[in-house]
C-alpha cells in the first residue's frame, strides 16, 4: 500500500537501511561518532550515493540531538569548545563553495593519510596533548580546517574528534563535545540538502523507519561504553579514526 504513495519505495532497500543503521548505531553508542562511516558504505552498495547521503542526514541530526541532550553537558561543552565550533561553521560554507573547484581525490588521500599517521602516533604513546596548552589557537584552527574539509567531503567530524582525544577528555565529556559538534554540522548539511531539493519522500521514509533499529543499536553501544574503561575507550576511538582514514583513501580511488 505504501507504494501507492511512494512508487520508488523498495522493501529490500528499507531492510538494507535498517541493518546499516543498527550497526552504525552500535558504533555511535560506543564512540559518539562513526554512524555515517559505518552505515553509508553498506547503503551505497545497494543504493546510489546521493540517496545514501540524503537518507543519513536526518538520522544524524536526530541521534546527535538525543546524544547531546543525554550527555547533560551541553552548556559546558559549548563554553569550552565554542572557538572550535565557530571555526567549523565558518569553514563549512567555504568548503561548500570550494566543492566545484577542488579535486577531492587528493584531499581525501591527504586527510586519510594524516588521520592514519596521527592515530598511530597517539596509539603508540606519542601524545598531541600540547594542543591543549594552546587551545584558544588550536581549537578554531582545527575547526576551520574541519569545516573546509567537511564542506567538500561531508566528513567534518574527524579532525575535531582527534582534537578532543588530544585534549584527553574523559569519555563522557568526549561524548558530549562530539555530539554538540556533530549536531551543529548535521543541521547545516540538512539545510543545505533541503535548499537544493535533495531530499525526497522515499529517502525520508527510509530514514524515519530506520530510526528504530538505529536507536536500538545506540542503546546497545551505550551499554558497552559504560562497561569499558577509559584506556579501552581511547583505543576504540583511535581504531575508528584509523578506519575512517583508510576509508577516505579507498573512497578517493573508488
Amino acid at each position: 500500500m505504501i507504494t501507492q504513495y511512494l512508487p520508488e519505495f523498495n522493501l529490500f532497500h528499507l531492510l538494507v537501511v535498517c541493518v546499516a543503521f543498527a550497526l552504525g548505531g552500535v558504533v555511535k553508542g560506543i564512540s559518539a561518532f562513526g554512524l555515517p562511516t559505518i552505515a553509508v558504505p553498506i547503503i551505497v552498495f545497494f543504493i546510489n550515493l546521493p540517496s545514501a547521503v540524503a537518507i543519513m542526514t536526518l538520522p544524524m541530526v536526530i541521534t546527535n540531538s538525543v546524544q547531546m541532550i543525554m550527555s547533560g553537558q551541553i552548556k559546558a561543552s559549548i563554553a569550552r569548545h565554542w572557538l572550535l565550533l565557530l571555526g567549523l561553521f565558518i569553514g563549512l560554507p567555504i568548503g561548500v563553495f570550494m566543492l566545484s573547484t577542488v579535486d577531492t581525490k587528493y584531499l581525501l588521500i591527504a586527510v586519510g593519510s594524516f588521520l592514519i599517521l596521527i592515530s598511530g602516533l597517539e596509539y603508540f604513546g606519542i601524545s598531541f596533548s600540547f594542543l591543549g596548552t594552546h587551545e584558544k589557537l588550536s581549537g578554531p584552527t582545527v575547526g576551520l580546517a574541519a569545516g573546509i574539509i567537511g564542506g567538500i567531503t561531508t566528513l567534518f567530524g574527524t579532525l575535531p574528534v582527534f582534537f578532543f582525544i588530544a585534549l584527553g577528555l574523559e569519555k563522557e565529556k568526549f561524548v558530549a563535545a562530539v555530539s554538540v559538534m556533530l549536531f551543529g554540522g548535521s543541521i547545516f548539511l540538512l539545510l543545505s540538502l533541503q535548499s537544493m531539493n535533495f531530499l525526497n519522500p522515499t529517502d525520508i521514509t527510509y530514514s524515519l523507519i530506520g530510526l528504530g533499529p538505529l536507536f536500538a543499536g545506540m542503546w546497545l553501544g551505550t551499554k558497552i561504553r559504560h562497561l569499558i574503561d577509559q584506556k579501552t575507550f581511547k583505543k576504540i576511538v583511535l581504531g575508528l579514526v584509523t578506519f575512517i582514514g583508510i576509508a577516505m583513501i579507498y573512497r578517493a580511488y573508488s
